[in-house]
């Protein structure tokens, strides 16, 4: 299995949402990391972290609102976005980081 840890510190960007499952924006973001997914493909990870139950994550990266959008690279964090997004506005994000 590979962790979180593992992933992030990968060579190609991460894009992670925190996000909270009592929220409605689960089928959003669903639709968001498919989009994101058909433009890249293998050339980046994308996550979901549901941080009403990964309190660790949540604390370690001091996730406050919903959905929180992070692009990690090599295990750096690079950009941090909050807020409802769309797919163009993700793929941006994401460019920046290739």
């Amino acid at each position: 299995m590979i962790t979180f840890e593992k992933r992030i510190n990968e060579g190609i960007p991460s894009l992670v949402v925190f996000m909270h499952a009592g929220l409605h924006d689960a089928v959003e973001i669903k639709h968001l990391a498919e989009g994101v997914r058909a433009k890249f493909g293998d050339r980046v990870n994308i996550m979901r972290v549901d941080a009403s139950y990964d309190h660790r994550l949540k604390h370690q990266y001091n996730i406050t609102t919903y959905p929180t959008w992070v692009l990690f690279k090599k295990g750096e964090e690079l950009m941090r976005e909050s807020g409802h997004k769309t797919v163009e506005d993700l793929i941006k994000l994401v460019e920046r980081a290739l």
